[in-house]
């Protein structure tokens, strides 16, 4: 005979995602990734450049790796808490 299943245990961080309606890329120190028109890209809660050329740009995101991947792509800006990146992006890969 089948047991019932326990609910599972929610996280701290999760309890406090959902009780102060927060976004989870902050609590999971995630970047957050924005594409608009498919010619600029701004990634924010970064952690630095690990590769950078006109192909691919790969950023460190605390717990993921970004690779964004295109055709003529430029570091417009980056300060500690966004880059600003413009050319032709292909896609986006989240990698963990």
């Amino acid at each position: 005979m089948k047991q019932p299943s326990k609910p599972k245990r929610r996280g701290l961080l999760d309890r406090a995602r959902d009780a102060f309606d927060l976004p989870g890329d902050v609590l999971h120190n995630l970047p957050r990734v924005t594409v608009a028109g498919g010619n600029r890209l701004l990634v924010e809660h970064h952690r630095g450049l690990l590769d950078y050329g006109d192909a691919a740009i790969v950023i460190a995101g605390g717990n993921v790796t970004v690779r964004v991947v295109g055709d003529g792509l430029r570091l417009r800006a980056m300060t500690a808490e966004a880059l600003l990146i413009t050319g032709s992006v292909f896609g986006v890969e989240f990698i963990y």
